[in-house]
Order: structure tokens, then sequence, then C-alpha cells
């Protein structure tokens, strides 16, 4: 899908994961997206970096439309990385 829009919604201080830019991601007219579409959005304007997408519990949910909210780490966050975990896995 093209056209999405990504909204940076400022920085949060003090996190359990740190420094993190919270994005706000969507398409015009608000039609649901799937994950891949989101993450294609996100790498491409921030190549390289590490983004969390929260769930939060049924009375923590705001869910208006088909809004994406993602968290840009400043560094990665320790104990996430799926791929490290496979390959320890294997070993």
């Amino acid at each position: 899908m093209t056209n999405l829009v990504i909204t940076e919604r400022g920085t949060r201080e003090n996190t359990s994961l740190g420094r993190v830019l919270q994005l706000k991601i969507f398409a015009p007219g608000y039609p649901p997206l799937s994950w891949h579409e989101v993450w294609e959005a996100f790498a491409e304007k921030y190549p390289g970096r590490w983004a969390v997408q929260c769930f939060p519990p049924a009375s923590e949910l705001v869910d208006g439309k088909a809004v994406y909210h993602l968290f840009v780490c400043e560094t990665p966050p320790y104990g996430l990385n799926v791929k490290s975990m496979a390959d320890m896995d294997k070993g």
C-alpha cells in the first residue's frame, strides 16, 4: 500500500525501553493495514532502527480507527532480538 502517513508524536523519556520516539502510522481513510505494510513504511523512513508496537490490556485500549503506534528505540531493546534467540536455540 502506498501513501501511508507517518507522524512523529514526540519523544518519551525514561520508558522501560529507554528514550523512544512515538510514531503514528495510518493510511488515508483508515483502512486496516497488514503488519508488513506498517513495517515497510517504518523501515523506509527509519532504516536500521528498532521499534516496538505495544498491545495494551482492554481497559487501556484506544480503538477508534486503524492507527498503529510504534515506539522507535534509540538503542536496540535488550533481549528482544528474535533472530539472535533463534540462532541460540540452534546451538
